[in-house]
């Protein structure tokens, strides 16, 4: 968003564009007068509080951690968050897209940044190491291993963040969260997602794409705070920041919508993988196992125990509705989707 949105009809275009991507008119005029009231009550930040002498972390607070703040429910979520903005600056935002949709940028989702590995397989520590990359792009990441129960969060947490200005805090529960992506609601589930969030506070990703023609690098979770620094008792929001650098790997229309009623239905692994890569495609075109099997992350190369893999997955995305069938002949796999349409944006 520019400050275009500050003339009535800067505000009609972007409500009008909004639609045409799915939402509905009344979600967007809603986001837009968030956008509008973000950057008309912009202030400069404050300094951050010293610690204290004791070396304990000062609780944060709103004006702590932000020059003003938004305070929105948003169902299902109950989403708050609160924004830092400097006055009269350049507000980004993230595109839009439907309720039942979920969105990553396509070389994300073409890559093996989220594998499919084995659940019980350790995770191992990757020092700014190259990650497979299926076509064009190249990418690096830093950090512990990442895999497709990771996907399923980040993939809640940019739905979360693309009705805000980029950088934003948004806040949620436990509960909420894991209710959106279909976990059990436990306090397993909940130290799983705390895991997840951890995992991705810790890394550096950087991305190169020719659409951009240059780098970007990011922390994927650049704040997560789950616990009260002074008593240590678990918070009843989460609140987590999303690295605003991600909204240039979207673009206009880099990205790729995902059904999420489908992604639900599928077990974490090689199915959520193929159904996010086979999306990125308006048709997909055929592919070697052994592309799969490196686009995927999978250690396995042994080919008929990779061809069992690869059709239970391909029969699990057939079970979803999202294919209509597959064929693997001389280890190269066709599939048809169903229907004529695209995720792709």
């Amino acid at each position: 968003m520019d400050q275009k949105l500050t003339t009535k009809q800067g505000r009609e275009a972007w409500v009008k564009k909004a639609v045409e991507a799915g939402v509905t008119e009344a979600e967007a005029q809603d986001t837009m007068h968030k956008m509008v009231l973000a950057f008309d009550s912009g202030k400069s930040v404050p300094k951050p509080s010293k610690p204290s002498s004791s070396g304990r972390k000062p609780k944060l607070t709103p004006s702590d951690s932000a020059g003003f703040h938004v305070s929105i429910p948003l169902p299902p979520a109950k989403t708050k968050v609160e924004v830092s903005t400097p006055l009269n600056a350049e507000i980004s935002q993230l595109p839009l897209w439907p309720e039942v949709m979920r969105s990553l940028p396509n070389e994300i989702l073409r890559s093996a940044l989220f594998n499919a590995r084995n659940r019980k397989n350790p995770r191992s520590m990757m020092k700014s190491e190259p990650v497979a990359v299926i076509g064009d792009g190249r990418i690096s990441y830093r950090g512990e291993e990442l895999r497709q129960d990771d996907e399923t969060v980040w993939l809640q947490l940019v739905h979360l963040a693309r009705r805000h200005v980029a950088g934003q805090l948004v806040e949620f529960t436990a509960y909420s969260f894991c209710k959106d992506i279909e976990w059990s609601i436990n306090s397993k589930s909940y130290d799983r997602l705390k895991e997840c969030l951890r995992r991705m506070q810790a890394t550096g990703l950087d991305v190169y794409s020719k659409r951009l023609g240059r780098g970007v690098s990011l922390s994927m979770i650049p704040f997560f705070e789950y616990e009260d620094s002074e008593t240590q008792k678990t918070l009843q929001h989460w609140r987590v920041r999303i690295a605003p650098e991600l909204v240039e790997l979207f673009g206009d229309h880099y990205f790729t919508r995902i059904e999420w009623a489908q992604r639900l239905q599928l077990p974490d692994g090689l199915a959520t993988w193929l159904h996010g890569y086979l999306a990125t495609h308006r048709v997909p075109h055929p592919i070697k196992i052994e592309t799969i099997a490196r686009g995927a992350g999978l250690t396995e190369t042994n080919k008929p125990e990779l061809r069992r893999l690869i059709k239970r997955a391909l029969t699990n995305l057939i079970n979803c509705g999202f294919l209509m069938e597959f064929n693997i002949h001389d280890d190269i796999v066709t599939v048809k989707r169903v229907g004529n349409h695209s995720s792709e944006r």
